[in-house]
């Protein structure tokens, strides 16, 4: 009775299948069952008996597709081989697929997700390999035995290790380092069916001559190869979707994208005899991707991978689920324009939207919406943060036809714009601003290389410990480098190692380092930083963006200056003030080597930033 019932869940469609499920959570077979039902859709051209969403969404080599187009129209038939892999979980209510199909009347490699959620398919991927070798390669005639058997209890990891290990797998092609990975020595990968590392078959005739040859590096176990550089061509692999953990099987499905910067070429090969660089001559690409790991004792045995190269994916791409740094990016620049032309309709808002203009809420349309007449100009520095989905600017527009500074941060959901900060230095009568204004130090602008770069939250603490130095007159509190300079609105105001800014009584201060400064204790009339928002995080730029509130309550009248020759006290003549502050830090090796710093001054204290719940929500 159980199996019949079973049966009935996966086979009812559309709304009976969702309703027969929601009693009853799809498990292992019922999941493998409603891929075959999927698959088999495909081929009859007939979506109609699937438990379709009404908002499902398909994406298809990372294009969004209709249902009913793509794969739905040019599908000829199902797989002509044995090769057939699940990935089912259940947990997840999800279901990953790689296997044969036919398009067209040729075969191709398919790789598909669905997502359910209450019995119904929400999400779906299409990932189609359509360069299959001929003859058909031996690998995709039928899986290898390690990836369609089960595995034994003493075998089995937790779910978060399985996903720990399978992930571990793009850091280790990223670091150019195989022991970042857990891979098994009986390790093997295959791409579209041929074995790209630990090959055991015997070297084609002439396939070996070449010392470097794809066909030695082929036959490197899978963390040897990696160690060689082989894969540095491979400059970033991100958007990783876990699609499903068959815990059953071992099994970890997951999407993802290499990102390919065309950088370095040639390639430093080592621990190969003979061999120190090979050519990279590719260019700038994109690769979206698909890879089941067979997951073994916390170790990986066998990497199944199949692509969609080929597809003329742009640079930098999105999966057409994520929204990329390039894609915020490209909504900040289409933000600005709208801005610029005072049309909220040219930006990709969303409906409940909400902004904060200098601490005070806003209505979109209103303020700068309203005053903005043209800009950026070419001091434009954009913080991207991709698993955020924050998008900062720093840089000058233009206000009722004069330069003014502005920052503005933007969090995106679902390629909407949800929330906007705007942090707006008015200049009302159109005083030239500072020279420094007219161009971007080339750092703020340049990608690190993956040497120099440290992990996200560890760039969070370092930009939080500039406030603590601040308010401890501690320069040793945060990390600076000896070359750190500041810059606030455009004035060199720390590390001035060229002297150039204007002389005043600030001068001995100014041409301090950055840290050195801080000791003297020439900032302790800065009561507190309070409001401290890490908004974006750029890993690839070193970049990070905060907001912050600088507060004054104007003591003590006399500050005490020390390890300043000459000086020893210096007058504060500041009544109490506040001053709301954007900064950008560039985070070298762990140091920070620029700040880059907005800020605008206001005789209101008590500030708050705009974005507290009002009473009663």
């Amino acid at each position: 009775m159980k199996k019949t019932t079973t049966l009935l869940c996966i086979l009812l469609a559309g709304i009976v299948f969702a309703s027969a499920c929601a009693e009853k959570q799809p498990d292992r077979a019922d999941l493998v069952s409603l891929m075959d039902q999927y698959l088999a859709a495909l081929v009859s051209h007939d979506p109609a008996g699937l438990p379709l969403a009404e908002d499902v969404k398909l994406v298809e080599n990372t294009e969004v597709t209709p249902i009913g187009e793509g794969l739905w129209k040019t599908s000829t038939g199902g797989a002509t081989t044995d090769y057939k892999i699940y990935v089912a979980d259940p947990v997840e209510q999800s279901v990953g697929f790689m296997g044969l199909h036919e398009e067209d009347g040729k075969p191709i490699q398919l790789g598909v997700r669905l997502k359910l959620e209450n019995g119904a398919i929400t999400e779906i991927d299409h990932m189609i390999w359509r360069t299959i070798s001929d003859p058909m390669p031996e690998g995709l005639m039928k899986p290898r035995a390690g990836l369609i058997e089960p595995l034994s209890a003493s075998e089995k990891v937790s779910r978060d290790e399985m996903v720990k290990a399978s992930l571990a797998y793009y850091d280790a092609i990223e670091q150019s380092n195989g022991n970042v990975a857990p891979f098994a020595d009986e390790c093997q990968r295959h791409e579209g069916g041929i074995a790209s590392a630990n090959n055991k078959t015997p070297l084609p005739e002439g396939a070996g001559d070449a010392i470097g040859s794809m066909a030695q590096f082929g036959r490197m176990k899978c963390g040897e190869q990696l160690d060689t550089g082989f894969m540095a061509y491979i400059t970033e692999i991100n958007q990783r979707r876990v699609a499903a953990v068959d815990e059953e099987m071992g099994l970890v499905m997951i999407f993802s994208m290499f990102n390919h910067d065309g950088d370095p070429n040639p390639l430093p090969i080592v621990n190969v005899p003979g061999v120190t660089e090979r050519a990279n001559t590719w260019g700038k690409f994109n690769v979206g991707a698909a890879h089941i790991y067979k997951i073994r004792n916390g170790e990986i045995y066998e990497i199944e991978a199949m692509a969609c190269l080929g597809e003329d994916i742009p640079h930098q791409d999105s999966d057409g689920w994520s929204c990329t740094r390039k894609c915020l990016a490209d909504i900040m620049d289409q933000y600005l324009a709208a801005l610029a032309g005072n049309d909220p309709t040219g930006a990709p808002l969303a409906d409940d939207v909400m902004l904060v203009e200098n601490t005070e809420k806003t209505p979109v349309g209103e303020g700068l919406w309203k005053t903005a007449t043209g800009g950026p100009t070419e001091f434009k520095i954009i913080v991207a943060d991709d698993d955020a989905g924050e998008v900062a600017f720093m840089g000058v527009i233009e206000e009722n036809g004069h330069p003014t500074i502005a920052a503005i941060r933007l969090k995106v959901v679902d390629h909407e714009i949800k929330e906007i900060d705007h942090l707006v230095i008015h200049n009302e009568d159109g005083t030239p601003l500072n020279p420094n204004m007219s161009y971007v130090r080339p750092p703020l602008l340049e990608r690190l290389p993956k040497v120099e770069r440290i992990p996200n939250d560890r760039m969070k603490e370092i930009a939080n410990s500039y406030y603590d130095a601040i308010v401890q007159d501690n320069g040793d509190v945060a990390p600076f480098a000896d070359e750190c300079q500041r810059r606030e609105n455009g004035g060199i105001s720390a590390g001035d190692l060229n002297q150039a800014a204007e002389k005043d009584d600030f001068s001995t201060f100014r041409k301090m380092k950055c840290g050195e400064q801080l000791s003297t204790g020439v900032m302790s009339y800065i009561t507190d930083i309070t409001d401290r928002r890490v908004f974006a995080v750029d890993e690839e730029k070193g970049l990070v963006f905060a907001f912050s509130i600088f507060r004054h309550n104007g003591e003590p009248k006399v500050m005490e200056i020390v390890g300043v020759p000459g000086v020893t006290e210096r007058a504060n003549e500041w009544e109490p003030f506040e001053l709301p502050a954007a900064h950008i830090y560039k985070i070298r090796n762990g140091k920070i080597h620029e700040i880059e710093a907005i800020g605008y001054f206001s005789e209101e204290t008590g500030l708050t930033t705009g974005w507290e719940p009002e009473a009663g929500e």
